[in-house]
């Protein structure tokens, strides 16, 4: 299988969706950028020369999945507003420490407000839950895939899009992701990277405005993403 196959998932005139890797960004111009990296293979694709081509999200480098890019300034600026208005529907998975097995029903909702420290480059969830200077709101809805013995698989269902969203809210209601030492995981991952993934994502076509929904599998699942059951 081509690196091809495996990094780009869709990819029309406008718009392309490809596998973001661990350790990855999702600016351009920069080392280790993941537009930079599938540039080249989108090109053989199209058999065209992009002149154009952006990222109109961000993951952050330890997080893998799809990244959706523009591949003109015109869907760039369709997609970034899809993006402001809230329509763009994302789910993330995310591999869970158990802390307490009891916390752990079937899904819920989480609200919180969240303050990111760039020097730190941490967000901080208020103490008292209250919205105070600076704080922003952040919802997630959440829903258990599946478990282990230590481990659980969440699907999560970003409803805001706050820095470092997923990671400060799970690990505020318990749960953090395995791997992420930054939000009180109890041990780093080999590759750098942590348990959550960016699944799936559901946009309109910036010229059609037919519904697009896009699942990215995980690639090359070890024996623990391969645990749990769903789509990847």
């Amino acid at each position: 299988m081509s690196d091809t196959d495996t990094r780009i998932v869709l990819v029309t005139n406008e718009f392309a969706v490809v596998t973001k890797r661990i350790g990855e960004v999702c600016e351009s111009g920069c080392e280790h950028s993941v537009v930079d990296a599938v540039k080249p293979l989108l090109e053989k694709k199209l058999e065209m020369t992009l002149p154009f081509l952006e990222a109109v999200h961000r993951i952050d480098r330890p997080v893998s999945g799809c990244v959706l890019l523009a591949c003109n300034p015109d869907s760039a600026a369709n997609l970034a507003q899809q993006f402001a208005h809230g329509t763009v529907k994302k789910r993330y998975d995310a591999i869970v420490e158990i802390r307490d097995p009891a916390r752990l029903t079937s899904g819920g909702r989480l609200e919180h407000y969240l303050l990111f420290n760039r020097k730190k480059q941490k967000s901080v969830v208020s103490p008292d839950g209250k919205q105070k200077n600076g704080f922003k709101r952040a919802v997630l809805t959440w829903e258990t895939a599946g478990m282990t013995d230590r481990y659980a698989c969440l699907h999560v269902y970003p409803e805001t899009g706050r820095t470092h969203q997923i990671r400060a809210q799970l690990a505020a209601a318990g749960m953090p992701i395995k791997g992420d030492l930054k939000y009180g995981a109890r041990r780093s991952e080999r590759n750098g990277g942590i348990r959550l993934h960016a699944s799936r994502i559901q946009f309109a076509h910036p010229v059609t405005g037919d519904v697009v929904t896009v699942t990215v599998p995980v690639e090359a699942p070890d024996a623990l993403w391969s645990a749990f059951p769903g789509d990847r």
